[in-house]
């Protein structure tokens, strides 16, 4: 699988980014895990799904820089 980076929220390390599967219409997301049993539960995530919390600034730019 070839990634190609989109966008992160810092310049090093591991942080919260959006990676694109190339040759395909898919993005990967890194973030923080949720682990609010509050919030799963509303989501109601089955067995093979995960959820990630990303800052919505890394969203934006995404779609500003790589939607538009």
């Amino acid at each position: 699988m070839k990634l190609r980076q989109l966008a992160s929220d810092c310049d090093e390390g591991p942080c919260p980014t959006v990676w694109e599967m190339v040759g395909t219409e898919h993005v990967l997301v890194q973030g923080f895990k949720v682990n609010d049993a509050e919030a799963l539960a509303t989501i109601g995530l089955p067995e093979n799904e995960t959820v990630v919390r990303i800052p919505m600034a890394l969203l934006k730019r995404v779609a500003r820089e790589h939607l538009t």
